[in-house]
């Protein structure tokens, strides 16, 4: 039975390793239902200290960052803060005294690296996401007596996500359906593991189980990718890749999926595959007309491993106010 994926029980989306459950009061939410969705890396807190000052004194900015989501983001070239804004000029000089400047050569770059692997949430072990920290010192831009300007800073973190739907789908012959209906038990249906992201994965097999009759072993895949989070998708295999020297993005690059599925026992799912679009941002189901290779005498399961690759950004703002003296 298709799910409705409601953005209230991000706080509870299945993280890596765990089954679908039942939650109860919910409707709509069964066991079976493959629930994918969540948070990735977050910005957890991003300040500017002061939020006002006089020119040319100094304002700290601190952002941090935390692993929300259910995979390990690994600390390559595509995984980086960044800080831009209002009337910044990071690596200016003496002479650019309109401008945010960098106060050390520490804090002239606007793109900082992870300093680590940034590992998910450990239930077993009860530790919770890995955290990174990253500051910039700024001095402020030279005012004439009495003048008050406001400036805004936004800080982002660009990463590239996978999240990943292992499962297996049910499907029994007629004679078997019919026995199983006859005598009052129920027919499995389809049920998934999955990884939390901030990009959602909805996957259901219509008709759920299948039945087959006589030699028409066919039913249709489907594949729901929703964006449950306030960030930004970005093509994963944009070349060259999203990195501290490389942020440019077209809008040819938005909105756009990479997905490979593995199934030993099933033919035409290639045009499930590949990179996909979403587009506007919408949710976006990809439906494939899937047939089952391998015959089988009476019911078998089926296994099935869906993995939806994206870019991602997400970014928070901070202000500040600068007096002239």
């Amino acid at each position: 039975m298709k799910g409705k994926i409601l953005a209230s029980l991000l706080a509870i989306a299945l993280i890596s390793g765990c089954a679908g459950i039942s939650i109860p009061g919910v409707p709509g939410l069964t066991p079976g239902t493959p629930i994918v969705g969540g948070k990735g890396l977050e910005i957890t807190t991003f300040t500017a200290e002061p939020s006002a000052l006089y020119s040319n004194a100094t304002v700290r900015i601190i952002m941090e960052v935390e692993n929300q989501g259910g995979t390990t983001v690994p600390n390559t070239t595509s995984t980086f803060a960044y800080l831009t804004g209002s009337n910044i000029k990071l690596s200016g000089g003496e002479s650019d005294t309109m401008y945010w400047r960098g106060v050390a050569d520490v804090d002239k770059s606007d793109c900082k690296y992870f300093p680590r692997n940034m590992t998910p949430a450990d239930v077993v072990k009860g530790t919770t996401g890995s955290k990174a920290n990253f500051r910039w010192n700024l001095i402020a831009p030279t005012l004439s007596a009495g003048q008050v300007r406001s400036d805004s800073f936004i800080g982002r973190v660009y990463t590239i996500y996978s999240t990943g739907v292992n499962g297996n789908i049910w499907a029994y012959k007629e004679t078997e359906a019919d026995a199983a209906r006859a005598a009052g038990r129920a027919l499995s249906k389809s049920s998934f593991t999955s990884t939390s992201g901030p990009v959602a994965v909805e996957v259901s097999s219509s008709p759920d189980p299948i039945i087959v009759y006589g030699s028409d072993r066919s039913f249709s895949l489907n594949i729901k990718i929703s964006n449950l989070a306030s960030g930004t998708i970005f093509n994963p295999d944009k070349s060259p890749a999203v990195s501290c020297t490389n942020l440019g993005l077209n809008i040819d690059d938005l909105n756009k999926v990479s997905v490979s599925i593995t199934a030993p026992d099933f033919s035409g799912i290639g045009t499930c595959t590949g990179q996909q679009e979403l587009v506007a941002g919408r949710p976006t189901t990809l439906i494939c007309d899937v047939s089952i290779t391998n015959d089988f005498s009476t019911f078998k399961s089926f296994p099935i491993s869906i993995n939806v690759k994206y870019g991602y950004y997400t970014e928070r703002t901070a202000s500040v106010t600068v007096q002239g003296k």
